[in-house]
Protein backbone atom coordinates (compact mmCIF):
# COMPACT_ATOMS: atom_id res chain seq x y z
CA UNK A 1 0.00 0.00 0.00
CA UNK A 2 1.23 3.57 -0.72
CA UNK A 3 2.35 5.72 1.92
CA UNK A 4 0.15 8.54 2.53
CA UNK A 5 0.87 12.54 3.72
CA UNK A 6 -2.01 14.87 5.33
CA UNK A 7 -1.26 18.24 5.48
CA UNK A 8 -3.25 21.03 6.60
CA UNK A 9 -2.45 24.32 7.29
CA UNK A 10 -4.71 26.55 9.70
CA UNK A 11 -6.66 29.64 7.76
CA UNK A 12 -6.09 29.09 4.22
CA UNK A 13 -8.43 31.13 1.70
CA UNK A 14 -8.94 29.55 -1.74
CA UNK A 15 -8.59 33.07 -2.90
CA UNK A 16 -5.14 33.65 -1.81
CA UNK A 17 -3.89 30.52 -2.78
CA UNK A 18 -1.70 31.70 -5.31
CA UNK A 19 0.56 33.13 -2.81
CA UNK A 20 1.40 29.73 -1.75
CA UNK A 21 3.99 29.08 -5.32
CA UNK A 22 5.28 25.50 -4.56
CA UNK A 23 1.68 23.86 -3.94
CA UNK A 24 -0.13 26.24 -5.93
CA UNK A 25 1.74 24.50 -9.27
CA UNK A 26 -0.29 21.44 -8.66
CA UNK A 27 -3.81 20.68 -9.78
CA UNK A 28 -6.48 22.13 -7.47
CA UNK A 29 -9.68 21.90 -6.52
CA UNK A 30 -11.83 24.27 -4.33
CA UNK A 31 -12.84 22.62 -0.87
CA UNK A 32 -15.81 23.19 1.31
CA UNK A 33 -14.83 22.85 4.69
CA UNK A 34 -17.23 21.19 7.10
CA UNK A 35 -17.19 23.87 9.71
CA UNK A 36 -15.86 27.53 10.26
CA UNK A 37 -13.39 27.50 12.57
CA UNK A 38 -10.64 24.44 13.29
CA UNK A 39 -11.89 22.02 15.80
CA UNK A 40 -15.28 21.21 13.82
CA UNK A 41 -13.98 21.19 10.93
CA UNK A 42 -10.49 19.14 11.08
CA UNK A 43 -13.29 16.29 12.95
CA UNK A 44 -15.53 16.41 10.37
CA UNK A 45 -12.62 16.20 7.46
CA UNK A 46 -10.99 13.53 9.68
CA UNK A 47 -14.51 11.39 9.66
CA UNK A 48 -15.78 12.51 7.05
CA UNK A 49 -19.28 12.84 9.31
CA UNK A 50 -21.75 15.76 10.09
CA UNK A 51 -21.72 14.07 13.27
CA UNK A 52 -18.44 14.99 14.70
CA UNK A 53 -18.90 18.59 13.22
CA UNK A 54 -21.88 19.16 15.23
CA UNK A 55 -20.40 17.27 18.27
CA UNK A 56 -16.98 19.67 17.67
CA UNK A 57 -15.16 16.15 18.18
CA UNK A 58 -14.37 13.22 16.27
CA UNK A 59 -17.10 11.20 16.64
CA UNK A 60 -17.30 8.08 14.08
CA UNK A 61 -14.64 6.64 12.53
CA UNK A 62 -10.93 8.20 11.85
CA UNK A 63 -9.37 8.01 8.83
CA UNK A 64 -6.24 7.09 10.94
CA UNK A 65 -8.13 4.51 12.77
CA UNK A 66 -9.44 2.81 9.17
CA UNK A 67 -5.94 2.94 8.10
CA UNK A 68 -4.57 1.18 10.97
CA UNK A 69 -6.86 -1.27 10.83
CA UNK A 70 -5.33 -1.86 7.37
CA UNK A 71 -1.95 -1.95 8.82
CA UNK A 72 -0.57 1.31 8.49
CA UNK A 73 1.86 2.92 11.05
CA UNK A 74 -0.22 6.34 12.02
CA UNK A 75 1.38 9.84 12.94
CA UNK A 76 -0.27 12.65 13.65
CA UNK A 77 1.44 15.78 14.56
CA UNK A 78 -1.15 19.09 15.27
CA UNK A 79 0.14 21.49 17.76
CA UNK A 80 -2.94 22.98 18.80
CA UNK A 81 -5.83 22.44 21.19
CA UNK A 82 -8.46 22.64 18.72
CA UNK A 83 -7.04 18.93 18.21
CA UNK A 84 -6.78 17.89 21.35
CA UNK A 85 -6.64 13.92 22.40
CA UNK A 86 -9.74 15.05 24.50
CA UNK A 87 -12.02 15.31 21.30
CA UNK A 88 -10.84 12.04 19.75
CA UNK A 89 -8.10 12.91 17.41
CA UNK A 90 -5.56 10.70 18.26
CA UNK A 91 -7.80 7.88 17.53
CA UNK A 92 -5.85 5.50 15.58
CA UNK A 93 -2.65 6.90 15.61
CA UNK A 94 0.38 5.00 16.76
CA UNK A 95 2.07 8.40 17.64
CA UNK A 96 0.21 11.44 18.42
CA UNK A 97 1.32 14.95 19.29
CA UNK A 98 -0.28 18.39 20.04
CA UNK A 99 2.25 19.77 22.21
CA UNK A 100 -0.21 21.33 24.36
CA UNK A 101 0.74 19.31 27.49
CA UNK A 102 3.72 21.11 29.96
CA UNK A 103 6.66 19.50 31.69
CA UNK A 104 8.15 16.39 30.41
CA UNK A 105 10.98 17.01 27.01
CA UNK A 106 8.57 18.89 25.29
CA UNK A 107 10.02 22.82 25.11
CA UNK A 108 6.83 24.03 23.66
CA UNK A 109 4.89 23.74 27.44
CA UNK A 110 1.63 26.25 27.44
CA UNK A 111 3.31 29.70 29.11
CA UNK A 112 0.20 30.45 30.40
CA UNK A 113 0.14 33.44 32.43
CA UNK A 114 -1.99 33.52 35.89
CA UNK A 115 -3.74 36.82 35.65
CA UNK A 116 -5.33 36.15 32.27
CA UNK A 117 -6.31 32.65 33.07
CA UNK A 118 -7.93 34.63 36.45
CA UNK A 119 -9.47 36.77 34.33
CA UNK A 120 -10.43 34.52 31.17
CA UNK A 121 -12.56 32.66 34.01
CA UNK A 122 -15.18 35.37 34.00
CA UNK A 123 -18.17 35.16 31.13
CA UNK A 124 -18.74 39.27 30.80
CA UNK A 125 -14.95 40.34 30.22
CA UNK A 126 -14.38 37.54 28.18
CA UNK A 127 -14.37 39.54 25.59
CA UNK A 128 -12.43 42.07 26.99
CA UNK A 129 -9.57 39.42 27.75
CA UNK A 130 -9.82 38.58 23.55
CA UNK A 131 -8.68 41.91 22.54
CA UNK A 132 -6.14 42.59 25.16
CA UNK A 133 -4.22 39.17 25.18
CA UNK A 134 -1.96 39.17 22.46
CA UNK A 135 -2.28 36.23 20.06
CA UNK A 136 1.13 36.32 18.86
CA UNK A 137 2.02 35.63 22.69
CA UNK A 138 -0.20 32.23 22.09
CA UNK A 139 1.58 31.39 18.77
CA UNK A 140 5.27 31.21 20.22
CA UNK A 141 4.26 28.47 22.97
CA UNK A 142 3.92 26.03 20.23
CA UNK A 143 6.49 24.78 18.32
CA UNK A 144 7.31 26.65 14.61
CA UNK A 145 6.19 25.40 11.75
CA UNK A 146 10.37 24.84 10.98
CA UNK A 147 10.63 22.54 13.92
CA UNK A 148 7.40 20.72 13.44
CA UNK A 149 8.19 19.69 9.90
CA UNK A 150 11.52 18.81 11.15
CA UNK A 151 9.90 16.14 13.48
CA UNK A 152 7.47 15.09 11.03
CA UNK A 153 10.30 14.05 8.51
CA UNK A 154 12.39 12.02 11.17
CA UNK A 155 8.90 10.54 12.37
CA UNK A 156 8.00 9.45 9.17
CA UNK A 157 11.12 8.92 7.87
CA UNK A 158 11.96 6.14 10.89
CA UNK A 159 8.53 4.82 10.48
CA UNK A 160 7.33 1.15 9.28
CA UNK A 161 5.72 1.24 6.10
CA UNK A 162 2.71 1.65 4.81
CA UNK A 163 2.77 4.94 6.54
CA UNK A 164 0.00 8.05 7.27
CA UNK A 165 1.15 10.89 8.28
CA UNK A 166 -1.11 14.49 9.13
CA UNK A 167 1.02 17.55 10.01
CA UNK A 168 -1.25 20.53 11.04
CA UNK A 169 1.12 23.91 10.09
CA UNK A 170 -0.09 27.34 12.20
CA UNK A 171 1.97 30.09 11.13
CA UNK A 172 -0.94 31.05 8.63
CA UNK A 173 -2.88 31.65 11.68
CA UNK A 174 -3.18 35.43 12.59
CA UNK A 175 -1.18 37.59 13.44
CA UNK A 176 0.59 35.99 10.52
CA UNK A 177 4.27 35.20 12.02
CA UNK A 178 5.86 36.82 15.17
CA UNK A 179 7.87 39.62 15.56
CA UNK A 180 8.22 41.97 12.64
CA UNK A 181 6.91 39.56 10.70
CA UNK A 182 3.29 39.21 12.53
CA UNK A 183 0.36 41.65 12.16
CA UNK A 184 1.39 44.55 14.33
CA UNK A 185 -0.71 44.27 17.88
CA UNK A 186 -2.82 47.15 17.76
CA UNK A 187 -3.88 46.66 14.67
CA UNK A 188 -4.65 42.97 15.08
CA UNK A 189 -6.36 43.81 18.05
CA UNK A 190 -8.65 46.58 16.14
CA UNK A 191 -8.86 44.06 13.55
CA UNK A 192 -10.27 40.95 16.05
CA UNK A 193 -12.81 43.59 17.32
CA UNK A 194 -14.73 44.53 13.98
CA UNK A 195 -18.40 44.14 14.10
CA UNK A 196 -18.53 43.61 17.77
CA UNK A 197 -20.35 47.34 18.82
CA UNK A 198 -21.98 48.23 21.61
CA UNK A 199 -19.82 48.81 25.01
CA UNK A 200 -16.15 47.61 23.18
CA UNK A 201 -16.99 48.99 19.35
CA UNK A 202 -14.03 50.35 17.88
CA UNK A 203 -13.58 51.65 14.04
CA UNK A 204 -13.20 49.68 11.65
CA UNK A 205 -9.41 49.16 10.04
CA UNK A 206 -9.16 51.44 7.13
CA UNK A 207 -8.61 50.31 3.76
CA UNK A 208 -4.25 51.21 3.89
CA UNK A 209 -4.60 48.82 7.26
CA UNK A 210 -6.22 46.20 5.23
CA UNK A 211 -3.47 46.38 2.91
CA UNK A 212 -1.04 45.62 5.85
CA UNK A 213 -2.78 42.36 6.96
CA UNK A 214 -3.51 41.09 3.32
CA UNK A 215 0.27 41.82 2.74
CA UNK A 216 1.31 40.12 5.99
CA UNK A 217 -0.92 36.94 5.59
CA UNK A 218 0.69 36.01 1.75
CA UNK A 219 4.11 36.49 3.39
CA UNK A 220 3.20 34.11 5.98
CA UNK A 221 1.29 31.54 3.37
CA UNK A 222 4.49 31.84 1.31
CA UNK A 223 6.12 30.75 4.39
CA UNK A 224 4.17 27.80 4.86
CA UNK A 225 4.41 27.14 1.50
CA UNK A 226 8.06 26.56 1.69
CA UNK A 227 7.98 24.58 4.73
CA UNK A 228 5.41 22.01 2.98
CA UNK A 229 8.14 21.85 -0.48
CA UNK A 230 11.07 20.67 2.18
CA UNK A 231 8.55 18.41 3.60
CA UNK A 232 7.65 16.66 0.75
CA UNK A 233 11.13 16.91 -0.97
CA UNK A 234 12.79 15.16 2.35
CA UNK A 235 9.83 12.71 3.14
CA UNK A 236 11.34 8.92 2.17
CA UNK A 237 10.45 7.51 -0.61
CA UNK A 238 7.25 9.41 -2.64
CA UNK A 239 4.56 9.33 -0.76
CA UNK A 240 0.52 10.31 -2.11
CA UNK A 241 -0.26 13.55 -0.60
CA UNK A 242 -3.15 15.55 0.18
CA UNK A 243 -2.92 19.58 1.45
CA UNK A 244 -6.20 21.59 2.21
CA UNK A 245 -7.11 23.99 4.81
CA UNK A 246 -9.34 23.54 7.91
CA UNK A 247 -11.09 27.09 7.03
CA UNK A 248 -9.92 31.03 5.55
CA UNK A 249 -10.41 34.18 7.38
CA UNK A 250 -12.04 37.30 6.82
CA UNK A 251 -10.80 40.59 5.77
CA UNK A 252 -13.34 42.67 6.14
CA UNK A 253 -16.07 41.99 3.65
CA UNK A 254 -18.74 42.11 5.62
CA UNK A 255 -17.12 43.92 8.22
CA UNK A 256 -15.64 41.28 9.73
CA UNK A 257 -12.03 39.66 10.05
CA UNK A 258 -9.97 36.44 10.29
CA UNK A 259 -12.50 33.40 11.71
CA UNK A 260 -14.49 33.56 15.76
CA UNK A 261 -16.16 30.54 16.36
CA UNK A 262 -18.64 32.41 18.50
CA UNK A 263 -20.21 34.89 15.12
CA UNK A 264 -21.27 30.99 13.24
CA UNK A 265 -20.27 33.06 10.24
CA UNK A 266 -19.77 30.22 6.64
CA UNK A 267 -19.23 32.84 3.97
CA UNK A 268 -17.69 32.25 1.22
CA UNK A 269 -13.50 33.66 2.81
CA UNK A 270 -14.14 31.45 5.95
CA UNK A 271 -15.18 28.13 4.46
CA UNK A 272 -13.61 28.07 0.53
CA UNK A 273 -10.03 26.77 0.76
CA UNK A 274 -7.75 25.09 -1.79
CA UNK A 275 -7.63 21.17 -2.06
CA UNK A 276 -4.89 19.42 -3.83
CA UNK A 277 -4.13 15.66 -4.47
CA UNK A 278 -1.05 14.69 -5.90
CA UNK A 279 -0.32 10.57 -6.55
CA UNK A 280 -3.99 9.44 -6.48
CA UNK A 281 -4.32 8.41 -9.84
CA UNK A 282 -7.70 7.72 -9.27
CA UNK A 283 -8.45 10.97 -8.72
CA UNK A 284 -6.12 13.01 -10.81
CA UNK A 285 -7.67 11.81 -13.51
CA UNK A 286 -11.32 11.98 -13.19
CA UNK A 287 -12.94 15.45 -13.92
CA UNK A 288 -14.46 17.00 -11.34
CA UNK A 289 -18.46 16.70 -11.65
CA UNK A 290 -18.62 20.35 -9.35
CA UNK A 291 -17.02 23.58 -9.26
CA UNK A 292 -16.67 22.98 -5.84
CA UNK A 293 -15.51 19.56 -3.80
CA UNK A 294 -16.74 19.04 0.14
CA UNK A 295 -13.49 18.44 2.24
CA UNK A 296 -15.87 15.33 3.58
CA UNK A 297 -15.24 13.36 0.50
CA UNK A 298 -11.19 13.55 1.18
CA UNK A 299 -11.17 11.09 3.98
CA UNK A 300 -13.12 8.22 1.36
CA UNK A 301 -11.06 8.99 -1.91
CA UNK A 302 -7.69 8.46 0.34
CA UNK A 303 -9.34 5.05 1.91
CA UNK A 304 -10.60 3.99 -1.65
CA UNK A 305 -7.58 4.99 -3.32
CA UNK A 306 -5.45 2.24 -1.17
CA UNK A 307 -8.45 -0.28 -1.80
CA UNK A 308 -10.11 -0.06 1.65
CA UNK A 309 -14.25 0.36 1.59
CA UNK A 310 -15.23 3.53 3.33
CA UNK A 311 -17.17 3.08 6.50
CA UNK A 312 -20.69 2.93 6.28
CA UNK A 313 -21.37 6.04 9.03
CA UNK A 314 -19.31 8.36 6.66
CA UNK A 315 -21.22 11.40 5.08
CA UNK A 316 -18.41 12.11 2.05
CA UNK A 317 -17.97 10.34 -1.17
CA UNK A 318 -14.93 9.48 -3.18
CA UNK A 319 -13.81 11.74 -5.48
CA UNK A 320 -13.26 8.71 -7.95
CA UNK A 321 -16.77 8.26 -7.74
CA UNK A 322 -17.72 11.99 -8.58
CA UNK A 323 -18.12 13.39 -5.02
CA UNK A 324 -20.89 14.89 -3.04
CA UNK A 325 -23.45 17.05 -5.25
CA UNK A 326 -24.22 18.49 -1.93
CA UNK A 327 -22.23 20.46 0.22
CA UNK A 328 -23.11 21.13 3.77
CA UNK A 329 -21.19 23.57 5.66
CA UNK A 330 -22.54 23.53 9.66
CA UNK A 331 -21.21 26.31 12.16
CA UNK A 332 -21.65 25.10 15.49
CA UNK A 333 -20.96 27.14 18.53
CA UNK A 334 -22.30 25.97 22.05
CA UNK A 335 -25.78 25.20 21.35
CA UNK A 336 -26.27 27.87 18.40
CA UNK A 337 -25.68 26.24 15.19
CA UNK A 338 -25.68 28.58 11.43
CA UNK A 339 -26.02 25.80 8.37
CA UNK A 340 -25.17 26.33 4.59
CA UNK A 341 -26.17 24.14 1.91
CA UNK A 342 -23.71 24.68 -1.10
CA UNK A 343 -24.65 23.19 -4.55
CA UNK A 344 -24.82 23.68 -8.50
CA UNK A 345 -28.44 25.36 -7.50
CA UNK A 346 -26.64 28.37 -5.17
CA UNK A 347 -26.34 28.46 -1.64
CA UNK A 348 -28.97 28.57 1.37
CA UNK A 349 -27.72 29.74 4.36
CA UNK A 350 -29.88 29.43 7.43
CA UNK A 351 -28.18 31.35 11.17
CA UNK A 352 -29.09 30.32 14.40
CA UNK A 353 -30.88 27.26 13.43
CA UNK A 354 -32.42 24.22 15.59
CA UNK A 355 -29.94 21.41 13.92
CA UNK A 356 -30.21 17.84 14.69
CA UNK A 357 -28.64 14.93 13.07
CA UNK A 358 -29.60 10.96 12.64
CA UNK A 359 -27.21 9.82 10.75
CA UNK A 360 -26.45 5.26 11.57
CA UNK A 361 -27.46 5.53 15.30
CA UNK A 362 -26.31 8.18 16.64
CA UNK A 363 -27.73 11.48 16.83
CA UNK A 364 -25.70 15.01 16.76
CA UNK A 365 -26.75 18.09 18.37
CA UNK A 366 -24.89 21.02 18.97
CA UNK A 367 -23.82 21.48 22.25
CA UNK A 368 -20.18 22.62 24.46
CA UNK A 369 -18.09 20.16 24.29
CA UNK A 370 -16.46 19.04 27.07
CA UNK A 371 -12.65 19.54 27.89
CA UNK A 372 -9.90 19.89 30.90
CA UNK A 373 -9.40 23.58 32.56
CA UNK A 374 -6.17 23.04 30.70
CA UNK A 375 -7.47 22.85 27.53
CA UNK A 376 -10.27 25.88 27.53
CA UNK A 377 -7.44 27.77 29.13
CA UNK A 378 -5.37 26.95 25.76
CA UNK A 379 -8.84 27.61 23.69
CA UNK A 380 -9.51 31.23 25.27
CA UNK A 381 -6.03 32.05 24.55
CA UNK A 382 -6.51 31.16 20.96
CA UNK A 383 -9.20 33.14 21.17
CA UNK A 384 -12.04 30.74 20.85
CA UNK A 385 -13.79 32.30 24.02
CA UNK A 386 -17.57 32.39 25.00
CA UNK A 387 -18.96 35.70 24.98
CA UNK A 388 -22.01 35.23 26.06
Amino acid sequence: MKDIVLVTADSVRHDHFDSMEFLSSFDSRVGITPAHYTRPSLAGLLSSSLVSVLQSRVAERSLAEVLAAEGYTCIGLTPTPQADAAFGFDTGFDEYETFTEGGGENPFKNRRSRVREYFGGFVPIRRLYRRLVPMEAVLSSIPPDEELVDMAIKRFNDARGPRFLWIHLMESHRPYGVGDDAIPKALDRKAGAAGDGGLFSTPAPSDEEVEVIDRTYRDALSRVDTQIERLLSELDGEPAFVFTADHGDEFGEEGYFYHQGFRRRVVDPIVEVPLVFSGFDAVENVESAHDRVSLLDVAPTLVESVGIEPPEGWHGTSLAEGGSETMITVAPWHEKVSVAVRSDLGTLIARDADVTLDSGGQRGVAKRAEASAEIEQRLRELGYVDTG
